[in-house]
């Protein structure tokens, strides 16, 4: 009984919640009851107030937690810092460990562009920032898996320099992971062309992500992605069949993973249907290729060298593909100077 009350009283807004290191005052939440805004509470009187805004979320996996731990991790300035940890208050067994993190305004989805810039380079100190992040992740074999508009985060908005971050490391893995009975690494949207063949995903797949991602924010819409879906059922034909429209088509053989859903992608991509009540003939998955619709938008949004960079990181094959570390020296991004690196130049 006690438990269940403390678990309730968790879920108020100005409870106060022990950590490791301070103690922190719920403000609003943010996700349903799992992710919470909260303050730094003073450790008494007279006392200095802590760091100010954080946000608690609760535990799903503990491989977050560890991951966050590596220090290659915890020194990384482009991955969003895990600043405490709370625990589970005495006789309330059942309740998640929760993590503190520092606070971000807001996430890159939403703060689309919508046709405009805030900040004229923005979208090479998004690129150089994720790619930062992802160069960590190659350097100890590992992939994060989940790199996508949600999970990239923006504060400083009203500064020359944005600060942007990577988060939820939750997926993280060592390369090459393939998922376990009926799951796969990456989202929908974001998955590379080698992880739908069933190859597993490597750091150059978080690189695919990241091309996805750019395009998402640029267009403000996901053309990647199970979005517009007409079909019953095969979800993974429609979003396989969505790169093979904007990138081109790739090939698999029949004893990869899904090679049925991949046959029936590659006629999705190339026919048309009937509708049902107009007769007209229309394709099932509508849209020109990737370079057509970024060439859609107004240049001060995408420069013709942000389309030649986007292309360049969402090369199909996964071996010709840019890791991090070497989408780093492309043109577009090598002379960006992040806020992190502001005072080092």
């Amino acid at each position: 009984m006690n438990s269940e009350i403390s678990h309730k009283l968790e879920h108020v807004v100005g409870r106060i919640l022990k950590g490791q290191k301070a103690s922190y005052e719920i403000i609003t939440f943010l996700k349903g009851q799992t992710v919470a805004k909260a303050k730094t509470v003073p450790l008494g009187p007279g006392s200095r107030p802590g760091s100010g805004l954080v946000v608690i979320k609760d535990i799903i996996f503990e491989r977050e937690l560890d991951t966050h731990r590596i220090p290659a991790i915890e020194e990384c300035p482009y991955i969003r810092k895990l600043v405490d940890v709370i625990d589970p208050e005495d006789g309330a067994h059942r309740q998640p460990r929760k993590l503190v993190f520092e606070w971000m305004d807001t996430d890159l989805w939403k703060y689309r562009p919508h046709g405009k810039l805030s900040h004229p380079n923005l979208p090479q100190l998004i690129s150089k920032s994720v790619l930062e992040a992802l160069a960590v992740f190659q350097a100890l074999n590992a992939v994060h898996t989940d790199i996508s508009p949600n999970n990239i985060l923006l504060s400083n908005l009203d500064q020359p320099l944005p600060i942007i971050k990577v988060s939820d490391l939750d997926q993280a893995f060592m390369e090459g992971v393939k998922g376990g009975e009926g799951e796969c690494p990456q989202t929908l949207e974001t998955r590379a062309p080698e992880v739908w063949k069933g190859l597993g995903a490597w750091p150059s797949s978080d690189v695919w992500s990241v091309g996805v991602t750019l395009v998402h924010w640029l267009l403000s819409k996901t053309p990647f992605g199970p979005g517009g879906k007409i079909i019953k059922d095969h979800t993974d034909a429609w979003c396989t069949a969505k790169p093979m429209r904007l990138r081109g088509r790739f090939d698999t053989t029949e004893e990869m993973d899904r090679y049925e859903e991949w046959r029936l992608a590659t006629g999705l991509e190339a026919m048309d249907f009937k509708h049902p009540r107009t007769g007209e003939m229309r394709p099932y998955i509508v849209g020109g290729t990737l370079e057509e619709e970024l060439e859609s938008l107004p240049r001060e949004l995408c420069s013709r060298g942000c389309i030649e960079f986007i292309l360049y990181l969402l090369e199909l094959d996964y071996k010709k593909r840019p890791t991090a570390l070497e989408a780093l020296q492309h043109p577009f991004i090598k002379s960006t100077v992040t806020w992190q690196q502001k005072d080092l130049n």
